[in-house]
């Protein structure tokens, strides 16, 4: 177990500590119990104590309380970027810049909005200094551990098992199948004049019961999970008023509240708060109330519609309504590593300065933004793919990713987006 010397223990040291450590390491503010201790030595003071320690000198980041603008210099250390540069026995402060990047103190400034009022990735020190694509924290460990090993060469972090974790957003259950009589009335005539006919004809059919609705790709997935052995979450969008962006089936509707069951049954769900619910606890209760009583289960997943979420007030309001698991922390218009990290790490309340108990589950490659945002052909995206399954593997990290039902139908423009999904399920799994 390592021991770290400071001078003073903040409640952000402590965090970032015991995450990078995974708890195994202890923090000290007493120099005599520090050179008493026989374990390997890390200080993390202005000079060095002593001869066979890790010295790494501290930038100001971890003993203040406040947010306020940080200048980020990026240099590089075996080739991996860094910045809050130092002259320590490594060349930078690896706490301070751990906790800028885990805590999204970036998000928290002043910052520009996309199209849909969330924090735009062009924003982000990963995007701008062209890291994104690194699972960063994780791979500066990889390099921290080799150099801790030279004071104990049987010493290593914590063992971890590389895991792939599929989740799929059901925003919009049904394509043709229990949708009001009017919407598809609607429907219906908007393709004949569009000359659409293909769709004509295939809404007539699934209403007649000759065909299964396009996005009803459940039983696909589940041969999928069973043959590959996966353990997937869906999230079940229920907003009660249909909008432009909430395009969700009615969830009242008996169709739903089966679909819903069903899958409670076999898999972990969670709440897809809507669009409406951004700010709004009543709503979001209500929705999580909504698929609770569906599945007579208490709700402690989420994801946010959209990705739409604001620190720290939409975390809060998570919190508030006993969500222990949130799996929004990527970008929509991008795909990468927004924490620039590839497992779960509790959320850091930077206003409050505490770590709180909702635990956070990045994901790194989402299909839509693939298609809509790096518009990539399937060729492409299965080698995009494929580079983070990779990327994820090397750190031994949770490979987690977003696909949705509608991408995965077997329609002329899903057909290759669906094939996609179990090549790289073939040649992985």
């Amino acid at each position: 177990m390592p021991v770290i010397y400071t001078p003073h223990i903040s409640p952000r040291l402590q965090y970032i500590v015991a995450y990078l450590f995974e708890g195994t390491a202890r923090i000290t503010n007493s120099i005599e119990e520090y050179q008493h201790d026989e374990n390997i030595k890390i200080n993390y003071s202005a000079t060095p104590l002593f001869e066979n320690e890790l010295w790494i000198l501290p930038s100001r980041l971890l003993m203040e309380d406040t947010i306020h603008e940080v200048e980020i210099d990026i240099q590089y250390w075996n080739t991996l970027p860094i910045f809050f540069v130092t002259n320590g026995s490594i060349p930078f402060d690896i706490f301070s810049a751990s906790f800028y990047l885990l805590s999204r103190y970036e998000e928290y400034l002043p910052h520009e909005k996309d199209q849909y009022g969330r924090y735009a990735h062009t924003n982000s020190t990963a995007y701008k200094h062209q890291f994104i694509d690194q699972p960063l924290i994780d791979l500066w460990m990889q390099q921290l551990e080799l150099i801790l090993k030279q004071q104990r060469p049987s010493w290593r972090l914590p063992v971890r098992i590389f895991t792939i974790q599929p989740s799929y957003d059901i925003d919009e259950a049904y394509r043709y199948s229990w949708q009001s009589p009017f919407r598809n009335i609607r429907g219906y005539f908007i393709d004949f004049l569009q000359g659409k006919f293909e769709n004509v004809t295939n809404r007539m059919k699934v209403l007649a019961g000759k065909e299964k609705d396009p996005y009803d790709v459940y039983d696909w997935l589940d041969e999928l999970h069973e043959q590959y052995h996966l353990d997937p979450i869906y999230f079940f969008l229920l907003a009660e008023k249909r909008t432009l962006k909430d395009k969700n089936i009615d969830p009242y509707t008996k169709g739903i509240q089966q679909l819903v069951r069903r899958h409670a049954e076999k898999y972990n769900i969670g709440i897809h708060p809507s669009t409406q619910s951004i700010g709004n606890i009543d709503t979001i209760k209500r929705e999580c109330q909504l698929l609770a009583y569906h599945t007579d289960k208490k709700i402690d997943r989420s994801r946010q519609h959209y990705l739409m979420m604001e620190l720290p007030d939409t975390y809060r309001l998570l919190i508030a309504l006993g969500i222990q698991h949130d799996y929004s922390m990527g970008y929509g218009s991008i795909n990468g590593f927004r924490a620039s990290v590839a497992r779960p790490f509790y959320w850091y309340d930077l206003q409050n300065e505490k770590s709180t108990s909702l635990l956070i589950h990045p994901f790194c490659y989402m299909d839509s933004t693939a298609i809509f945002y790096e518009r990539l052909n399937t060729e492409m995206a299965f080698e995009r793919m494929n580079t983070f399954y990779e990327t994820v593997k090397k750190v031994d990290g949770k490979f987690s990713f977003i696909l949705h039902n509608h991408f995965l139908a077997e329609q002329t423009e899903w057909m290759m987006w669906r094939q996609l999904y179990k090549d790289f399920l073939d040649k992985h799994c």
